[in-house]
This record gives C-alpha cells, sequence and structure tokens, in this order.
C-alpha cells in the first residue's frame, strides 16, 4: 500500500523510541522508502547503526555527514522527497520547537523545509502532556496541517498508569495508510467475507466450537473497505451461531448479489452433535457422556461448485504437512487461491501464513501483525 511512497521518521529523546524500530520494519513491508532522522537525544536510546540496518538507507544525524555527500543540500532534498514527515515518539520538547519555528538540528530543519503532511504521536509524562504550554503548542500545529495520533493512556516508563504513553506501531502504520496510501484499488469490486468460528449446540448452554476470533476476517473486511471495495462481512458467532446458519446466510448473500470476489475466513465446525436437546440441559451424574457427531455441511466445497465467476479463497489450518494439504484442499474444493497457517494463528494478534496460488506459487510471509497479513492477502487477491 506504500509502495513508490517516501517517509521520513523522526525519532526523538524518549524511552518509547524503541518502538520506532518496529514502526520501520512495517512501513518497509508495506513498500516504503524510510529515511529516519534521529535526535541526539533519540541516539542514547537507539543507535543509528540499527535504524540504518532496519531502513536500508543512511540514517540522519548530521545533515553535513559524508554519507549524504550524494544529496545536494540533505535537508533540502529529504523534505522534497518525502510524501509524510511522522515523528515518533514526539516529545514536548519537539512538539514546542516545531510550533516556535525553530530549526536548529537535522529533524527539525528538514520539517520546517518540507510541504509533505505531517504525523506526530507524543509520548511525555502525564504532567507534561496535560501542561497548558504543551496544549497550546499541539493546538498550534493542528491549525496549521499538523495531524496527531494518541497519546494512549497506559503503563508509562515513570510506573504511573496514565495518559502519556505512545500510540502502538501497528495504529500508527494504518494511519499513515490513510493518509497516503494506495486506498482506492479496489474501487467498484464486491467483496463477501466470512469471519470468526461457529458454534454447535449440544444443549441450550453448552456447545462445540474452535479458537477462532475472527480477528483475521474483520481485519480483511476493514483493509478491503479502506482500499475502495464494498465489503459484506458475515460473522459468527455474532451474526450466525451454527454451520448450517452460516451456510444459509453465504448461500442468501451470494444469491442476492454475485460478489467478485468471496474470501471464507471464518472456521467453520467440522462436526455437530448428532442428537441435541436445546430445552433441557443435560445433567452431570457420574456415568461418562457419550456425544457422538455428525459432520457439518461442507460450505466450501459447495461454493467452489457453484461459484461462477467469482473467485473463491479459502483458509487452510493444518498442524502438519501444512503447504501439501493446503494445495489439496485448493484442488479438492476448487479455490482460486489459499491462505495456509498453523494452530498459532488462532486468537492471536499475529499470525505466519502462506499465500498459496492455483499455479502452485507458494508466498511465505514471516510472522506479522494480522492487519497487514490482510494487505498480503488482499495483493494476492488483486493478481488473480
Amino acid at each position: 500500500m506504500l509502495k513508490g511512497k517516501t517517509i521520513i521518521l523522526g525519532v526523538t529523546g524518549c524511552i518509547a523510541a524503541y518502538k520506532s524500530c518496529t514502526l520501520v520494519s512495517r512501513l518497509k513491508d508495506l513498500g516504503a522508502e524510510v529515511w529516519v532522522a534521529l535526535t541526539a537525544e533519540a541516539a542514547k536510546f537507539v543507535t543509528p547503526l540499527t535504524f540504518r540496518t532496519l531502513s536500508k538507507n543512511p540514517v540522519i544525524t548530521d545533515l553535513f555527514a559524508e554519507e549524504l555527500s550524494s544529496l545536494p543540500v540533505p535537508h533540502i532534498s529529504l523534505a522534497e522527497k518525502a510524501d509524510l514527515i511522522v515523528i515518533a515518539p514526539a516529545t514536548a520538547n519537539i512538539i514546542g520547537k516545531i510550533a516556535q519555528g525553530i530549526a536548529d538540528d537535522p529533524l527539525t530543519t528538514i520539517v520546517m523545509a518540507s510541504n509533505a503532511k505531517k504525523l506526530l504521536a507524543p509520548a511525555m509524562n502525564p504532567n507534561m502532556w496535560n501542561n497548558p504550554l504543551v496544549k497550546e503548542n499541539c493546538k498550534k500545529l493542528k491549525v496549521h496541517g499538523f495531524e496527531f495520533i494518541g497519546p494512549m493512556v497506559g503503563k508509562l516508563a515513570c510506573g504511573e498508569w496514565d495518559v502519556g504513553r505512545m500510540s502502538e506501531p501497528e495504529e500508527i502504520v494504518d494511519r499513515i495508510t490513510s493518509l497516503i496510501g494506495k486506498k482506492k484499488d479496489l474501487s467498484g469490486k464486491t467483496f463477501l467475507i466470512t469471519a470468526g468460528g461457529t458454534r454447535e449446540a449440544i444443549d441450550p448452554v453448552r456447545f462445540i466450537s474452535n479458537r477462532s476470533s475472527g480477528k483475521m476476517g474483520r481485519a480483511l473486511a476493514e483493509a478491503a473497505q479502506k482500499r475502495g471495495a464494498k465489503v459484506a462481512l458475515i460473522s459468527a458467532p455474532d451474526q450466525v451461531k451454527s454451520a448450517e446458519e452460516m451456510r444459509q446466510k453465504v448461500a442468501q448473500a451470494v444469491r442476492s448479489g454475485r460478489p467478485d470476489y468471496l474470501i471464507m475466513a471464518a472456521a467453520v465446525s467440522d462436526y455437530s452433535p448428532k442428537v441435541k436437546d436445546l430445552k433441557s440441559k443435560v445433567k452431570k451424574t457420574e456415568q461418562n457422556l457419550s456425544l457422538e457427531l455428525k459432520p457439518t455441511p461442507d460450505i466450501l466445497a459447495e461454493l467452489g461448485q457453484t461459484k461462477g465467476k467469482t473467485k473463491l479463497i479459502g483458509f487452510a489450518l493444518e498442524t502438519e504437512d501444512l503447504v501439501k494439504n493446503a494445495k489439496l484442499k485448493m484442488k479438492n474444493k476448487k479455490l482460486d487461491l489459499i491462505v495456509a497457517n498453523d494452530a498459532s494463528a488462532m486468537d492471536a494478534d499475529e499470525a505466519i501464513v502462506k499465500i498459496i496460488s492455483r499455479s502452485g506459487k507458494v508466498d511465505s510471509l514471516p510472522k506479522m501483525p494480522k492487519s497487514m497479513i490482510a494487505e498480503k492477502i488482499l495483493d494476492a487477491v488483486l493478481r488473480l
């Protein structure tokens, strides 16, 4: 989503500077070119070498450094290159300097010379954040078009639980993509996406289910919508409960208007109790309880037979022979794309997945947040 975009990341002297390392990695994963401008104070928390390794660019600590000699006038060249300047963490000091038009170091000099959009992620002690002078400086910068994200309430380095914590890198990335990302490459496309884990009732209070949280399906729906698509989301267990209810809801949605893409991210139960009493609770006794199960409808296979021009994307959770079993599932159920992962992805914010196409190509992704995996899946969907 950020391919071809140049981002200047300013890092200032705050313990939260360590989070900026993750931020650089996330931005690089999305295709951005990242240049880090490090203040002298920030360099005491994270070394320039760390940011140079992550960004694959020289770190800006001195505008007269030899490694910047390829840039005729570094602060002007970088200011003109930038699509966005992000300062994370942004201390009270840097906010005050920028608000007063001070340019006495590489970061503030670049900020003053750039017409690019600017995003600040404050991080500081709550007394500093609530100081009227800091509030006035922030208000002044907002008047001049600066955007802010955070700070959040949380545990601070001083030990207090209060406002002042820097927003998490994933949240900052989301804001960055909303500001400069290629958001409309799915404009005019329609998506039907399922999410969550279904529940198969045993009695009025008990059910069989799985550990699916629905995070992946919801991340896909949100990402597709941000990129301009019209999205319908069917989520378990809030919208539908059982596999049969999911089957009916999906069939109804398909009939009402065939989507361009149907992504079955929901973890649909494979079995359901053969006999169940939904009126009476099964009483506990000293005897063993036998529960006979029957297969639930194979929704994915049914959709594969009737999909027409709709591109069908499925998920495979395997505990062994991941790629082999995922490819077999894709073939048997006539999928156009399959996303494979192991059980560690369930109910987690991050995952390691493999995106497999019908040609047999396997795109192995490193561990990353599901919001970023969603972007990678959508990129693959666009290539179908």
